[in-house]
C-alpha cells in the first residue's frame, strides 16, 4: 500500500514538474517566434492652416480634444510575416503585442515630440468583427519631451484575433491637438507561439 502511495505522490510531482515547464507559452509542442511589423507613416492633423503652420511653436498645443481617428486603423497578417514564412504550424497557440513604438518623422516641424498627447490605448478587433476590441497595449501618461514613445503591451492574447486572415489595431487617444501636422512612423512587435 505504501508503495502505491509513493507512486501516487510521485506522479503529481512529475505533472507538477510537466505544467510548470509548458509555462504561458502553450507547452513544450509550441514554438515562440518574435514578429516585428511596420507602421506605414500617418499624420495627425495640425490645428494650424498649412501656410501658418511652419511657424506655430510645438510646444503649444491646442484647446480642445483630439478627434477619435487621430490614429488610423491599421491591418496586420501575422501569418503573412516574414519571420513566419517557410515555418510549418497548425496554428497560434498564443500571441501577445509585447509593444508598438511610434517615431516622428518629417515633415513634421522640428522640435515637435509627443507632448500633445496625455494617454494612448490599442485595441485588436479582426476586420469586419462585432465583437468587441481587445486592449492590447496602453501608455498612461505619455512621457514628455519625446519623439519616440514605446507603448508596452497589456498581456492580453488575442491568438484567436491573429488567426484571422486580417485584423486592425485601432487607437484611442487623449490630447489636445498639435499646431502643426505630426507625421510618423512605427513599429509593431508580437511575441507569437506557434504548435
Amino acid at each position: 500500500m505504501e508503495s502505491r502511495g509513493l507512486r501516487f505522490e510521485l506522479s503529481l510531482c512529475l505533472l507538477a514538474a510537466c505544467l510548470a515547464a509548458c509555462g504561458k507559452n502553450g507547452g513544450l509542442l509550441s514554438t515562440s517566434v518574435p514578429v516585428a511589423l511596420d507602421i506605414n507613416e500617418q499624420t495627425i492633423q495640425g490645428y494650424l492652416p498649412d501656410e501658418l503652420q511652419a511657424t506655430c511653436n510645438p510646444a503649444i498645443p491646442g484647446l480642445g480634444n483630439l478627434g477619435p481617428d487621430s490614429i488610423l486603423p491599421i491591418t496586420f497578417d501575422i501569418k503573412a510575416s516574414q519571420e513566419l514564412k517557410g515555418k510549418d504550424f497548425i496554428g497560434f497557440a498564443r500571441v501577445e503585442l509585447d509593444h508598438v513604438t511610434l517615431t516622428i518623422v518629417p515633415p513634421s516641424q522640428s522640435g515637435q515630440t509627443w507632448d500633445f498627447l496625455d494617454s494612448i490605448k490599442l485595441f485588436a478587433q479582426v476586420v469586419g468583427s462585432t465583437e468587441p476590441p481587445v486592449l492590447v497595449a496602453e501608455l498612461n501618461p505619455v512621457p514628455n519631451g519625446r519623439t519616440e514613445i514605446e507603448i508596452p503591451g497589456t498581456g492580453a492574447d488575442i491568438s484567436d484575433i491573429a488567426s484571422a486572415d486580417k485584423f486592425q489595431i485601432s487607437g484611442e487617444v487623449s490630447g489636445r491637438p498639435p499646431c502643426a501636422d505630426v507625421h510618423f512612423v512605427g513599429k509593431v512587435k508580437f511575441d507569437v507561439s506557434l504548435r
